[in-house]
């Protein structure tokens, strides 16, 4: 039998081996270090050795140390005595300062001292309603219409046909029949085609009723906006006509984008100016406008939000060679100083933002009044209740909004209440009113007048197919209830114009009547500009250099036209006709 070797073995290792034992290790470590962190407990430093009892020199260390530390300490103690000197000596030259300041000012007459105290209370004064103005600027400055304004009038003057976007559930108060004119007087041929968005939220009978109403003036498409939260690829729901369900109105992709789209291109075919056209999206703020244009494409190039005021700006998204796409800011169209029940309808068209009403107890009202008691009974799960005030408290309490104290916050309540009519939590919806004999004739011609332009008639009948029979009926939705609508929308569109650029000074007015004056062409209006801007220049003594070169420009006129240097065109232009 062999013997085994006496000889030491080797320690050498494979470097794979060595490397999973450093691995190990360290994964040792980090678990030891995660307890230790988890449990609270620290790793104790390593302690000081202190000086060997060995050392030869260790009294004479030691005291060294201890010499060391006492000299640190009275550095320490002189550096505070030295600060708090500087200290008490600065005081002391400020106190005879004050005291000398003091001296001075009792030694003035008092003429002076109240001619000081007048021109430092007009100062305060002025800067008071400066900076009061500066605030209201800046705080209208979130809902400015004259700028929308501007940004709805482009989309106008470009578009070839325009999409006005309405709520299905209330369709009647966010339709403005003033825009309608506008566009139709702002080009012969621009055509308006009106969209009912939010078409899943009320019953077939409904939908149909107001496709009939609304169809007997202008073309109009029922439409449900893509509500997928991914940035590509939305799902556009196109069904054939044996497979209409209410599964297509449950899930989450668009509906009624082949409608609107086939309309689109059948106006571009049959008309013989263009092969391409610009559609503008124009409505109301929360009704669809920007989802509208990523249902079209697909894709998530607008941005969308629950709240008026996402889209400040128009926007170009180029659908294919044939259409083009303009994304319009929703515009206020009512009047801006509301009260009362018009504000409250503003409110309740979603057309101010929640968060920034002063009073939301007063649209909430309105719902009250509009809604049954048992339908709020049951979606806000409250006990019964006699009035608004009331109704808002057990919303308070069941939601939790409760001010310091413990008591209710009422106007919290209500901005719930609010955001739930708007989101489509609060299931109502309107009826169309009925027509008079004469407009009945009338809708007839404008019916014959458009629908040769879209060969509308096909294709409304696909869409009652891909569409309309797919929505719950009025039996099945026992949930929605009717409501009394906010009525037609208002416009004066003449003041929101005027209001576009802002009033000029003086100087320039000045300006403008003395150009008139020579008989020179019309100047171009002045460049508007910021509020802000015209309530510094209006503060005492501040330099405005807009009046200052007006001024200038208004003294060199009235020295040439003394000197008789004028030119004159009449003279020149007969002389040439002579020769």
């Amino acid at each position: 039998m062999a013997q085994k070797s006496k000889k030491s073995k080797s320690k050498r290792m494979s470097l794979k081996q060595k490397y999973k034992i450093v691995k190990k290790v360290k994964e040792h470590h980090k678990k030891k270090a995660k307890e230790d962190k988890k449990t609270g407990r620290k790793q104790k430093a390593p302690k000081d050795p202190g000086i060997p009892s060995a050392w030869p020199f260790k009294a004479d260390l030691l005291k060294e140390l201890d010499w060391e530390k006492q000299r640190a300490v009275a550095v320490d103690k002189q550096r505070k005595e030295e600060r708090k000197r500087a200290r008490v000596e600065a005081e002391t030259k400020e106190a005879d300062a004050e005291m000398t300041e003091q001296q001075a000012n009792d030694s003035a007459s008092m003429g002076d001292v109240a001619q000081k105290a007048e021109y430092k209370q007009q100062a305060y004064e002025s800067n008071k309603r400066l900076k009061t103005s500066l605030q209201a600027v800046s705080s209208d400055r979130d809902s400015s219409r004259r700028a929308f304004y501007k940004e709805f009038m482009k989309v106008v003057d470009a578009a070839d046909v325009v999409v006005e976007v309405l709520d299905a559930r209330d369709p009647l108060s966010c339709r403005c029949l003033d825009v309608e004119r506008l566009v139709r007087r702002s080009g012969a041929d621009k055509k308006v085609i009106l969209l009912l968005n939010k078409i899943d939220l009320v019953p077939r009978e409904v939908a149909e009723a107001w496709l009939k109403y609304l169809r007997e003036e202008l073309p109009t498409v029922a439409f449900k906006c893509s509500t997928q939260k991914q940035a590509s690829n939305l799902g556009q729901r196109h069904l054939p006509k044996a497979q209409s369900s209410d599964s297509a109105l449950q899930g989450s992709e668009c509906l009624g984008a082949n409608t609107l789209l086939q309309l689109l291109k059948n106006y571009t075919r049959n008309s013989d100016t263009k092969t391409a056209i610009t559609v503008g999206v124009v409505g109301f703020p929360n009704v669809g406008k920007s989802s509208l244009l990523n249902s079209l494409k697909r894709t998530r190039v607008a941005q969308v939000g629950n709240t008026p005021g996402v889209t400040r700006a128009v926007q170009e998204v180029v659908l294919d060679k044939h259409l083009r796409l303009l994304d319009s800011p929703g515009i206020v169209f009512a009047n801006s100083d509301s009260t009362g029940a018009d504000a409250a309808a503003d409110a309740l068209r979603n057309c101010v933002k929640i968060e920034k009403l002063e009073d939301a107890v007063l649209p909430v009202s309105e719902i009250v009044k509009r809604c049954p008691a048992k339908q709020l009974m049951a979606i806000y799960k409250v006990p019964t209740f006699d009035d608004t005030d009331q109704f808002l408290q057990h919303i308070a309490l069941v939601r939790g909004k409760l001010k310091k104290g413990g008591t209710v916050d009422v106007q919290a309540a209500a901005k719930v209440v609010l955001q739930d009519w708007s989101d489509g939590r609060i299931p109502f919806y309107t009826m169309p009113p009925q027509r008079k004999a004469q407009e009945g004739h009338a809708a007839a011609e404008v019916v014959t007048h458009w629908a040769s332009d879209f060969d509308a008639d096909q294709v409304f009948g696909d869409e009652r197919t891909a569409v309309i029979d797919g929505l719950p009926s009025l039996e099945e939705s026992s949930n929605h209830f009717q409501t009394q609508s906010n009525g037609p929308a208002t416009a004066s569109l003449e003041d929101m114009q005027q209001g576009a650029v802002l009033p000029s000074s003086s100087d320039d007015e000045e300006q403008a009547q003395d150009m008139d004056d020579t008989e020179l062409p019309e100047p171009k209006a002045p460049k508007p500009t910021s509020d802000q801007t015209a309530e510094l220049y209006k503060a005492s003594g501040q330099f405005n250099p807009h009046a200052a070169r007006a001024t200038k420009k208004k003294a060199k006129k009235q020295q040439k036209r003394a000197s008789g240097d004028a030119y004159d065109f009449a003279e020149a232009f007969g002389a040439k006709a002579a020769v």
